[in-house]
């Protein structure tokens, strides 16, 4: 099996430090509110016909708010579907939501292929998040730091500077090792959906798919990779592993969709489960779904976990 695609996979990952500039209460799924301000601030920041409906605007096809937050294709049906946001907005796991003033806010902003050159317009919006508020009561902040991970970590903004440096892409680059055991956890909401159905227990090949969709469609959509791939191989291989130990279970969190103006359940699947076999040999593509997230709403930080053997 070649996983020589795997090296077209470009991004990079951000982690932005805010400060409260007032208390700041957040829910306990703190993306879906970040999210969905970051996509408020970057419309009101490029839009030139603030009157307009989008699809009536004359700008609509070329417009980048509409590239990066309403992202849409026609299908082989002529159905109009929407493709995945090239951006991930991921929070740390733990509880806490109320924040003082002077005290961090962390999580990371992880941009993938052409999305990376824009960052400047992400970088604003988020500015401009800060000074709009955020969460019900609209609390503001301002952002201290930013800094880039790949190639090396470093600084790239910090509070007080007029400029950003650029960011750099990183190629995912291709790892392998030999085990017979890997300890998945999901550590925020996975939503995986399989045969028309949203799956509880993700058998090891539904898992794979999972994760082979996700890259096919970063790869395609955002990084100028056409070609197409046969993963019958793999996913026939696939087949031979096994779960050894499942300890998963099915968790939502309630949202207040801005655009949608109505509250919505986001959620999946939580908690831990052990897959065995000749689990070496899929260890790239396994790596690469632990950094781009899989399954619906990644956009928000769902579908994130973490590996161990």
């Amino acid at each position: 099996m070649s996983f020589d695609f795997l090296e077209n996979l470009k991004f990079n990952i951000l982690t932005f430090s805010i400060m409260p500039e007032n208390k700041i209460s957040l829910p306990l799924f703190k993306g879906a509110t970040i999210r969905g301000g970051l996509g408020y601030s970057f419309k009101k920041i490029i839009c030139l016909r603030k009157n307009k409906n989008c699809e009536e605007c004359d700008l609509f096809q070329t417009c980048i708010y509409i590239t990066f937050f309403e992202p849409k294709i026609k299908n082989e049906k002529e159905k109009i579907e929407e493709i995945p946001r090239p951006y991930v907005i991921e929070f740390p796991t733990e509880r806490k939501n109320v924040y003082k003033i002077g005290e961090k806010i962390q999580f990371n902003f992880i941009l993938f292929g052409k999305s990376i050159q824009y960052f400047p317009y992400f970088f604003l919006s988020f500015i401009e998040l800060g000074k709009i508020g955020i969460g019900k009561f609209k609390e503001k902040f301002y952002i201290d730091e930013v800094f880039q991970i790949y190639p090396s970590l470093k600084s790239i903004f910090k509070y007080g500077n007029e400029f950003i440096e650029k960011v750099e892409e990183k190629n995912f680059k291709i790892e392998f090792k030999e085990i017979n055991k890997i300890r998945i956890k999901f550590i925020t909401p996975v939503k995986i959906k399989h045969e028309g159905k949203f799956i509880q227990i993700p058998e090891f090949p539904i898992f794979l798919k999972a994760i082979l969709r996700r890259i096919s469609q970063i790869l395609y959509f955002w990084c100028d990779y056409k070609e197409k791939q046969d993963f019958s191989e793999i996913l026939k291989e696939a087949e031979k592993i096994r779960i050894e130990e499942c300890n998963l279970k099915w968790f939502d969190y309630k949202r207040y969709s801005t655009r949608q103006n109505r509250e919505m359940k986001i959620g999946g699947i939580k908690g831990e489960i052990i897959y065995k076999g000749e689990i070496g040999k899929f260890y790239p593509l396994i790596k690469a779904g632990s950094y781009i997230h899989i399954g619906k709403n990644t956009s928000f930080g769902l579908g994130k976990y973490i590996i161990s053997s």
